[in-house]
């Protein structure tokens, strides 16, 4: 039996090839008589069924894009006016510089949808709005917390807050936030630099927020359409712990911008309300092109800075600042200070341009008389004491003297040194080449932390700090040779001038 069905298997097996080997031969003679006419065995109607299946999936999103248009003329019915503008119209607003109203979601049932305008100075990627998700408590309150602090652009820390009882910041090492957020700009808007496009995308952008709540989530979407109908979407989320049932508000703030409402869903609370002037032709759509055109003079700076702080009980630190490659034509320099106050010596504070150091006409004096700057209660609110500004066109000498207050709750509550292009703060060309924070930090387009060198004993510093007396030495100079440098004359401007554009 088994010599028979073996037999049996291989017969078959012969007789399959066989058969293959007709099948073969077979299209091979019709594939050499249909050599030019080569065609497809397929139904006659297969062209129109193609047509049809197109024809459906033209349909489909037709009637999408018609049930989302419906959607949204019934959103836009529900709608109620508000109108009101968040920072001056010159955008001259600093850091915090002006609020929304407070908007409140109570429940997970609620929503906030409000539109509004987003007008920007252009001066950086994050002058644009920013908005911050808390707790039932107005800002500065007691027990007031701040889930989350976001920004419409995409660097590297665009949102920070306290989650789940920790601080977090999308710039600290290992940090997951930034995965939080999808945008469809993912390319722009990333660094200082060449950002140009998005900023006048930007600016005049209409701009439509949503936020719900889910559970311990909160969502945020947000379309922005440019005035060219280009459409910038972002979404962002964080998760907050036992805030189910807790209410929750929204508000939005700035930096050098201003922010118009006219829509929402639901009244705004009306415990706060901005206190800025009106633009009359904030829905014109007709903005000003922002360009980016750095000033450069062909020739390249160094700046170079030396802070001496002498304690109250006479000990003396050392804190130190360079960088190189500085491109502009000149220079301007203000002190600011949050959380404290600084008493400035009419005497020890002057600048000059740099070959001027021998004390000709051309050395100012910023200040006839000992001068505040800050709140004596040492309140002072971020941006919003300034030094008088000092200018120089080419190569400059800065000098700073006075008396140091702090509140002493943070390193960060003591002096500030700004260093600019010598451009107006409200300039759209104003820009900052760094910021030196008292506390061994800073920022801006030509800021270096490597170049920063302290002696300072930490462990006392806010005790040190408060009634130091500090004097500041800052030199511009020219990198080039003097022959093949091409600057203008170094000048030092009077009190008040700054730079023409």
């Amino acid at each position: 039996m088994k010599t028979i069905k073996l037999k049996f298997f291989k017969t078959t097996k012969l007789m399959t090839f066989a058969l293959c080997a007709a099948v073969l031969a077979t299209l091979v003679l019709v594939g050499c008589e249909d050599l030019d006419t080569y065609s497809v065995d397929a139904p006659s109607d297969l062209q129109d069924r193609i047509d049809s299946v197109a024809y459906i999936a033209v349909r489909q999103k037709q009637i999408a894009d018609s049930i989302e248009a419906a959607k949204a003329a019934a959103m836009e019915a529900r709608l109620i006016e508000d109108i009101y503008q968040v920072g001056n119209t010159d955008n001259s607003s600093g850091w915090w510089g002006g609020h929304s109203k407070y908007y409140r979601l109570a429940t997970n049932a609620d929503t906030v949808y409000v539109k509004f305008k987003n007008f920007t100075s252009g001066k950086n990627v994050w002058t644009n709005w920013v908005q911050a998700i808390t707790n039932d408590v107005p800002r500065g309150g007691d027990g007031y917390v701040e889930y989350a602090i976001w920004r419409a652009d995409n660097y590297n820390n665009f949102a920070w807050g306290t989650e789940n009882g920790v601080g977090w910041n999308t710039d600290n090492e290992g940090d997951t936030h930034g995965s939080q957020q999808t945008t469809n700009y993912a390319s722009m808007a990333t660094e200082n630099e060449g950002f140009t496009e998005y900023i006048n995308l930007m600016n005049g952008a209409d701009c439509i927020a949503q936020i719900t709540r889910g559970g311990d989530s909160v969502k945020v979407d947000v379309k922005m359409t440019a005035l060219s109908g280009r459409e910038l979407t972002k979404s962002f989320y964080i998760i907050e712990n036992d805030i189910e049932d807790k209410p929750i508000r929204i508000f939005w703030t700035i930096e050098n911008c201003h922010l118009v409402f006219y829509k929402t869903l639901t009244p705004a609370l009306d415990e706060f309300i901005p206190e800025f002037e009106l633009n009359p032709d904030w829905n014109s759509g007709s903005v000003d092109e922002i360009v980016d055109d750095e000033p450069t003079t062909g020739a390249a700076f160094r700046a170079e800075m030396t802070a001496t702080i002498t304690t109250a009980s006479s000990q003396v630190f050392t804190y130190t600042y360079f960088v190189d490659s500085l491109p502009y034509g000149g220079y301007g320099t203000f002190m600011l200070i949050e959380g404290g106050h600084m008493v400035f010596d009419s005497i020890g504070t002057y600048y000059c341009a740099l070959a001027d150091t021998a004390k000709s006409d051309a050395w100012y004096y910023p200040y006839s008389v000992t001068t505040t700057v800050g709140l004596e209660d040492n309140t002072t609110p971020w941006w919003n004491a300034f030094s008088n500004y000092t200018s120089v066109i080419g190569e400059g000498y800065f000098h700073y003297k006075f008396v140091n207050y702090t509140n002493g709750l943070t390193n960060w509550n003591n002096w500030v040194l700004a260093v600019t292009n010598g451009q107006k703060r409200e300039s759209n060309s104003y820009k900052e080449c760094f910021v030196l924070r008292a506390d061994n930090f800073g920022w801006g387009d030509y800021y270096v932390g490597e170049n920063l060198a302290n002696n300072y004993d930490w462990e006392n510093f806010t005790t040190n700090m408060n009634g130091a007396t500090v004097e500041i030495s800052l030199k511009v100079s020219a990198m080039t040779p003097i022959e093949s440098k091409s600057v203008k004359v170094s000048k030092a401007l009077k009190p008040g001038e700054t730079i023409e554009e």
